[in-house]
């Protein structure tokens, strides 16, 4: 790498996480989850305030790849966590209404997202796999932030509460369905030639949940704090590498590492992973952003952005409230489900850039779809306020089991 290329990639990444924490905090005053801001932040980096060329002038062609190297460790670790900090539970648990709140919440904007992208949005495909850019859409609008969802309980003092437990759990659900959904779309536009390495996927999702999970349990046990954070990451890099090398992507692989890793051994793993999201996260905000450009949004924009949020928004709510009021949810409860499971954040931004590098949307799509993100996120405050919800702001905490041990305060916006 020249030394130019370096010194470039230093004073973007200063750049990056001075402009995240910046607009980060300005978020929070404004009563919305930090990561508002940071993706703000990240889609101002780009073309849309700075235009091209000041743009290209700042973060420069030869230090894009550095940057998206970085911006996908970040990715990385924070898939790590959001895996870790999965109740495993959830999937099993015998609440009747979770199970069926969460199939609607997933089901009905998916099906919406899929009816506009086989009709309103067909000027934006791309010439790939047409059921492939279908299935994307319907994904991309079926997806809740899970990690975002429980900032914003922990911010408001109700993560310990019934409904937010219940929101936690549907939302684990619906993100585990977003992520195969989102499996299936790569595998049908994958490249013909890498086929084969699909075959692996089943033999080594068994050996990594009946193989590896009670060998890490064992290793942990064994260890020290520092050797089971070493264990932590390189356990969350090999699972990626595996998966991106089976063409599917290294988030899979991310998740599947914090999911199976041992919850008795979650501060160690933890302290590493959120140190590495704190870096190198907002570098992935800025790549994304660099992708965006809101300039482009025409009449015609601006028309297919109403549908989506029509179909995104109208969706998730309904089906939660009435699917919520048939469990035996009042009507508040439901209400206040419906907007906290509408949250997509950064969850979202993660697929919609996977579904750009893989060909599956345009640009111009893309960038409507992320402000389809920031809104539906900025929506949730007001609407649980609303809603008349509790809001009780407690000193900020990242992770579900933060709030729920009260012993350490963690930051990583």
């Amino acid at each position: 790498m020249p030394n130019s290329t370096l010194v470039m990639v230093l004073v973007d990444l200063v750049i990056i996480m001075i402009a995240a924490r910046v607009f980060g905090r300005l978020a929070e005053k404004l009563g919305q989850p930090a990561v508002i801001g940071e993706i703000t932040a990240g889609i101002l980096a780009g073309p849309t305030l700075l235009g091209p060329h000041l743009s290209q002038v700042l973060f420069p062609p030869d230090a894009r790849p550095v940057l998206s190297v970085l911006a996908n460790l970040g990715v990385v670790a924070f898939m790590f966590l959001a895996g870790l900090e999965v109740d495993r539970n959830s999937f099993t648990n015998q609440r009747a209404a979770i199970p069926a709140i969460a199939t609607a919440a997933y089901l009905a904007p998916f099906g919406f997202g899929c009816l506009i992208a086989a009709t309103a949005l067909t000027r934006h495909h791309t010439g790939a796999n047409t059921v492939g850019f279908v299935l994307f859409i319907g994904c991309a609008l079926a997806v809740t932030a899970f990690p975002v969802l429980a900032r914003i309980l922990v911010d408001r003092n109700i993560i310990r509460t019934p409904i937010g437990q219940m929101s936690l759990a549907c939302a684990a659900i619906v993100d585990a369905a977003a992520w195969i959904a989102l499996a299936v779309v790569l595998m049908l536009v994958a490249p013909t030639g890498g086929h084969w390495r699909w075959a692996l996927l089943a033999p080594l999702a068994v050996l990594v949940w009946w193989g590896a999970r009670p060998v890490l349990d064992r290793l942990a046990a064994a260890g020290t704090g520092q050797q089971v954070l070493v264990l932590a990451i390189g356990t969350a890099l090999l699972l990626a590498a595996v998966t991106e090398w089976i063409g599917l992507h290294l988030i899979f692989g991310a998740f599947a590492a914090g999911l199976i890793f041992p919850r008795a051994h979650r501060d160690s793993a933890e302290n590493g992973a959120v140190v590495v999201s704190t870096l190198l996260l907002p570098a992935f905000f800025a790549v994304a952003g660099l992708s965006v450009d809101l300039g482009m949004l025409d009449t015609t924009g601006v028309g297919e952005l109403a549908v989506v949020l029509a179909a995104a928004v109208g969706a998730k709510i309904a089906s939660v409230v009435v699917v919520g009021r048939l469990a035996g949810l009042d009507t508040r409860t439901a209400a206040a489900l419906a907007a906290l499971l509408n949250t997509r954040g950064l969850t979202e931004l993660v697929i919609l850039h996977v579904g750009l590098t893989a060909g599956l949307t345009s640009t111009s799509l893309y960038s409507l779809l992320v402000v389809m993100a920031l809104i539906t996120t900025a929506m949730t405050a007001p609407l649980l306020h609303r809603i008349h919800l509790p809001h009780k702001p407690i000193q900020s905490q990242d992770f579900v089991r933060t709030a729920k041990a009260g012993t350490r305060q963690a930051d990583i916006d």
